[in-house]
This record gives structure tokens, C-alpha cells and sequence, in this order.
């Protein structure tokens, strides 16, 4: 296929026959004149009508020339035009709170996402678009066959891309029906996965109407009748979501919804725990639609010649310069070696290295991305700068696993680009790379930087909200480890001290027993009638206690008085009684 890439610069060709027309007025009205003056050889010898017009042939042969390649002519191969049969279907994908609920494992959502995948690879050849839903709907990916982007926003879905939480599914019906569009002919399909947790009455309504306009409507339930609770905490915290009573709230899944909208749809009900039993059966249900024809076509790169016709142009206008009017005068060998020492080896150079790049194209084409590493990689060390390269190269190496050099790559082309959509495509797949190493702040300074330059690229805005979750939970995970890591410290610390106060109590026992050998060390060196002295003085110490426990009060009184009866003094003698 061959095009101008500027078709507006081909206007200077106009100016060529004004050119001509000039010369020719001019030649015209110089012999005019110089028939008027008579014999003027002597004045102006050796003077070439030929040469005239050879300059002037040569200088409007250059001015042709560099027209051309200042419009860039580029030749496109065509790779393929494939006509194919295909459907329109598109995918509901339920991402509202609920379906966080862990009822299937890993939980409803991720179970969905897998199986949602699945199903995308199943139906490739088919026209494919996605719809994510929750207390409203938005379009994600419109109808395309463009499959690996579609995978790649399965894979992001999450409930905070939509703040309206709840189940709308009649939104998303009513949506995907706008979404096909008003071309005839063709089957249409929409397949709802969700948990059916809809407190809106109208979806069997909403079901109906889209049978009634020729579209079939497939239900896949995700979760479990007996349900469970929807999980609101991190890192499997038991956190979850409570009415206004503080009870926990469970979600059921609502099969007899999921099956009465199916059935004014036209379609089918089933779970998804049924896995690839229930894509195959889709599959077989998109097979009996009706198939229109897609013509698709597809071009390569569009490869520059502007060099072509650049270094001829720049060949003829020096060379008209350095042919003289006079005859038997010209520039001779000199000027000739003047002119190709020049010329711009430069364009050589780049159409060597242009060569390099195709051949890497064609290389990546068929998937061999290590050769096409081989050629990006020459024309890259030819043109460290060309960004065009550069970015060729990091996508080769992306392919390969190699991340942290594509990201080099990538960063390499960005600061060399000037045209800001390849900008931006090398900062988006910075971005992706930076994302496949774990950097997600990286990652998302390069989609920011991207969307600054792009605002309108859903991809870039889907990826920067993936990163910016990942980098939430990163910093989470640290702050988690660190608390783990203070109260282990906390724990150390107790122990430690623990350890402290028992090795100090071992220390005080020998101590203590230090003090009883010292006295009954003491008590072993006393002498025999210190010691009988003592037992006795315990012996009268004992049987004094035990008299005065076992006598009362009322007899120790009395005791005490007859004892001091007993001590007044006896009379000397008896008093007569006269």
C-alpha cells in the first residue's frame, strides 16, 4: 500500500512550471536585449545558451525531488484481509461488594474473573465487549476482537473502579443493548455473571425487552444458596460488613432471579462452579447464532522513503550550482569530489538502520522475539537515540521476561521521543513493566506521565488504578510487618526480662542457703551447756505457752490472786482473847 504521509507538501510541484514559465520569459527577454546592443561577444564571451537551460533543467529536477520527499512517500505491506463469521457478545461482569463473599473459594469474584477469561479464550473469533456493573454500569471494552486487552481488564476488575456499590442488573442490560449498536445481521448475545443479589424487580423486564430486539440473554451465578458474609477487612482480617443493628450480613445467591431472566432472555441459567462444563456449553450456544461477515484488513508499519529522493534533490540543486554559463568552463574533477565528499552518508545510515527495524518487525510478527531483539538491538546501537528503536527493543525484551531491561528501554525511548503518542505508548509500557517487577510506585509515576500526554487511554487509566491498589496494599503489608516486628520486639523484650527476674532468683538461692549452712555452722560450735541451756529455755517457754493455752482466763485470774494470797506474811503469833 502506498501513501504520502504529508500529501499537503505536494503543492510545491505547482511552483515547477512557474519556474519554467519565468525562465523561458526570462531567456526570452535576454535575447531581445542583447539583439538590441548588436555584437556583444566581446563584452560577454564564451557565453552557453545550453548550459542556461541545463542549470535551469537541473535546478527544477531538484525542486521536484525535494517536493517528494519532503511529502514522504511510505509503502505499507499488507499482511492479511480475513473475512470471518462472528457474533456480537457481551460480557456482564458483576464487581459490587458482594461478590467479595468467600462462599466459593477463592472467593465469588476472583472465581468470576478466572472463569470470565476462560470464557474469552473459548470465544475468540467472535466479536467480544465488557461491561463491569454494581450499583450502575459503564462500558469497559467495546465490541473488538482486540482479545489480549480484554483478558487484561478482566484482570483488574475490583468493586473500587465502580463507587455505587449494589447489583443493577437491569443497567447492565439496558447498556449492553445500546452497546451492540443498529448494524443488521449478526446473532447477539449478553452473558450476566453475577452473584443475582438484586433488589431491583425490573431485570426480568429489562431481559425481555433485549429478546424481544433479537439479543439472548445467558445468566452464570456465582456463590452458593446457603451464602456467607461479606468480608470488609485486609489480609484476611475477620472483618465484615454490618447493618445498622451490628449484625453481620450474609449474601445469598439468588438462582431463581439468575434463571427467571435467562428465560425472558431466551437463554440459559447456570453456575459457576460447573467450570468448563458451562464455557463449553456457551460455546455451543454462540455457535447457533447467527454469523455475519467481518472483513478485516491489517497493514505493517508504514516503511519512509523521503531518503530516495532526498539525496538525488540535494545532488541536482549543488550540482546546478556548480555548472558555469561560460563554455569550455566548468567545475571539472575538483568540484565533482567536492560534491560527493557532501553528500549526507547520514540517509544511508538511516535507511540501514529503517532496514534493521523492519526486519525486527517482521521478526516479532512471528512471535521469534529473541531474533527481533537481534535487529532492534543493531539499529539501536546505530541510533542510541532514535526512540523508535528504543521502544522496539523494550517491547522485544517485555515478551521475553527480561523486565528490568525493557523498562530501561522503555524509559530510553520516552526521554528520546518527540512526537507525544509514542511518548506516551513508551511511558504506558514502562509503567507495565515496572508493574511486572513489584514497582508500584514506579509504575504509577509512568502512568501518570502517560495519561498527562493521553488523557482519553482507558488502558493507561485501568493499569494506574491497579498499581495505585497494589501499591496500598504494599504499603499495608509494611505497615503490618512493622507492627508484627514492634510487638515481636515487645515480646523479646518481656521475655528478656522475664529471664532477668529468674536468673536473679537463682542468684538469691544460693544466698539464702549460704545463710542457713552459716547457722547451723553456728549452732553446731556452740558449747554442750549453751546448748542444753537453750533446749531448756525452750522447754520453759514451751510449757509456759501451752499452760496458758489449755488454762482459761477466769483460772489464770484466780491463780494469779491465790498466788498473791499466799505471799502475805504469817503473824508472829496468836492474839488472846481476853
Amino acid at each position: 500500500m502506498f501513501r504520502y504521509e504529508h500529501p499537503e507538501h505536494l503543492w510545491l510541484l505547482a511552483a515547477v512550471p512557474l519556474l519554467l514559465l519565468l525562465t523561458a520569459a526570462y531567456w526570452y527577454w535576454r535575447k531581445k536585449a542583447v539583439a538590441r546592443l548588436g555584437d556583444v561577444e566581446r563584452v560577454m564571451p564564451a557565453f552557453s545558451g545550453t548550459r542556461f537551460w541545463l542549470k535551469a533543467a537541473l535546478f527544477a529536477a531538484g525542486l521536484i525531488l525535494l517536493a517528494l520527499a519532503w511529502s514522504n512517500p511510505q509503502l505499507g505491506a499488507r499482511k492479511q484481509t480475513v473475512t470471518q463469521q462472528a457474533s456480537d457478545i457481551i460480557i456482564a461482569l458483576d464487581i459490587s461488594n458482594s461478590m467479595l463473599c468467600q462462599d466459593v473459594a477463592p472467593s465469588r469474584l476472583e472465581l468470576a474473573k478466572v472463569f470470565a477469561q476462560k470464557l474469552v479464550q473459548s470465544l475468540e473469533g467472535e466479536r467480544i465487549g465488557l461491561i463491569f456493573f454494581a450499583g450502575n454500569a459503564y462500558l469497559q471494552m467495546p465490541l473488538s476482537t482486540d482479545y489480549s486487552f480484554i483478558l487484561q481488564s478482566i484482570q483488574t476488575a475490583a468493586p473500587d473502579l465502580i463507587t455505587e456499590q449494589g447489583t443493577a442488573i437491569p443497567a447492565a442490560l439496558e447498556l449492553a443493548g445500546e452497546s451492540f449498536g443498529y448494524e443488521p445481521g449478526g446473532g447477539r448475545a449478553i452473558i450476566l455473571i453475577t452473584d443475582g443479589e438484586s433488589h431491583d424487580e425490573n431485570a426480568t423486564k429489562a431481559a425481555d425487552k433485549a429478546y424481544d430486539e433479537g439479543i439472548v440473554v445467558f445468566a452464570v451465578g456465582a456463590g452458593t444458596l446457603g451464602g456467607g458474609p461479606i468480608p470488609t477487612g485486609d489480609y484476611g482480617e475477620n472483618q465484615y460488613k454490618r447493618d445498622d443493628k451490628g449484625e453481620i450480613v450474609r449474601t445469598h445467591l439468588d438462582e431463581a432471579l439468575l434463571s427467571k431472566t435467562a428465560l425472558a432472555g431466551g437463554g440459559q441459567a447456570f453456575n459457576i462452579s460447573q467450570g468448563d462444563a458451562v464455557v463449553s456449553a456457551i460455546r455451543r450456544e454462540v455457535d447457533g447464532l447467527q454469523k455475519r461477515e467481518l472483513e478485516i484488513r491489517s497493514y505493517a508499519e508504514f516503511e519512509s522513503w523521503y531518503q530516495w529522493f532526498l539525496l538525488p534533490a540535494l545532488l541536482l540543486l549543488l550540482l546546478e550550482a556548480l555548472v558555469s554559463y561560460r563554455k569550455k568552463k566548468s567545475a571539472g574533477l575538483a568540484g565533482l569530489l567536492a560534491l560527493v565528499a557532501f553528500i549526507p552518508f547520514n540517509t544511508l545510515s538511516a535507511q540501514s538502520t529503517h532496514k534493521l527495524l523492519r526486519q525486527g518487525d517482521e521478526a516479532y510478527d512471528l512471535e521469534h522475539y529473541k531474533e527481533a531483539e537481534k535487529k532492534y538491538r543493531d539499529a539501536a546501537d546505530k541510533n542510541f537515540n532514535d526512540p523508535v528503536s528504543q521502544y522496539n527493543l523494550g517491547n522485544s525484551l517485555y515478551e521475553q521476561g527480561n523486565w528490568p531491561d525493557a523498562a530501561t528501554r522503555f524509559g530510553q525511548a520516552a526521554r528520546s521521543a518527540t512526537n507525544p503518542g509514542l511518548k506516551a505508548d513508551a511511558l504506558h509500557n514502562l509503567g507495565n513493566a515496572q508493574l511486572k517487577q513489584q514497582k508500584y510506585k514506579e509504575a504509577v509515576d509512568a502512568y501518570q506521565n502517560s495519561l498527562r500526554l493521553r488523557p482519553g487511554d482507558a488502558g493507561t487509566r485501568q493499569n494506574l488504578q491497579m498499581a495505585k491498589k497494589k501499591l496500598k496494599e504494599e504499603q499495608q503489608e509494611q505497615q503490618k510487618q512493622q507492627e508484627q516486628e514492634q510487638k515481636q520486639e515487645q515480646e523479646q523484650q518481656k521475655q528478656q526480662e522475664q529471664q532477668q527476674d529468674n536468673q536473679d532468683q537463682q542468684n538469691n538461692q544460693p544466698n539464702q542457703q549460704q545463710e542457713q549452712q552459716k547457722q547451723e555452722q553456728q549452732q553446731q560450735q556452740q558449747s554442750p551447756q549453751q546448748q542444753e541451756q537453750q533446749q531448756r529455755k525452750l522447754k520453759e517457754e514451751e510449757a509456759r505457752r501451752l499452760l496458758e493455752t489449755a488454762i482459761g482466763p477466769e483460772d489464770q485470774k484466780n491463780a494469779r490472786k491465790y498466788r498473791e494470797q499466799r505471799r502475805q506474811p504469817r503473824p508472829s503469833g496468836r492474839e488472846k482473847d481476853w
